[in-house]
């Protein structure tokens, strides 16, 4: 035991999940951390020193908790933000809670709307009294023609005022 202390067995880690891997004997697989003696720029902040400390580092806990004893500041804190989280949590609910018949009435209307508009288009093209529908006033045909006639004098005596 005090040997094993002394003495540990190196466990070969992975990089990049930190876990310890299985039986290394029979694979040749390990990983191998390549040692860079400072050749880039940040050589010197990441030597084999480091990489073999880092290789080694337990995986963190899967629950974390509080050690020691909390001051009462950091009791207050960490109640206030709790009742931060819960009224945060309450305005969403209520958003939520009022966006969603809205999205629902929205919806329910756009369809309504678009059946409504095929039904009515449907009737309108398939009456037989289409002609008369779009047949354009007789008020409204003399006005025209009065308005037409209009414009042909105003352009003539236009011509007129150029001339002189």
């Amino acid at each position: 035991m005090v040997q094993e202390k002394l003495h540990p067995t190196k466990i070969q880690v992975d990089p990049k999940t930190g876990k310890p891997l299985k039986d290394q004997s029979s694979s040749n697989n390990s990983p191998v951390i390549e040692e860079d003696k400072g050749s880039s720029f940040f050589g010197g902040f990441f030597t084999s020193k480091n990489k073999k400390r880092l290789a080694s580092m337990e995986a963190p806990p899967n629950v974390l908790r509080a050690t020691g004893v909390m001051t009462d500041r950091e009791t207050q804190e960490t109640e206030v933000i709790k009742l931060l989280i819960q009224s945060y949590f309450n305005i969403v609910k209520r958003t939520v809670a009022d966006i969603i018949p809205k999205s629902i009435m929205l919806k329910l209307i756009n369809e309504s709307k678009t059946e409504i508009q095929k039904v009515l288009l449907e009737k309108l093209y398939n009456n037989k009294e289409l002609e008369n529908l779009v047949k354009e006033n007789e008020v409204t045909t003399a006005r025209r023609k009065e308005c037409q006639k209009m414009v042909e004098v105003l352009k003539h005596a236009s011509e007129i005022v150029s001339t002189v």
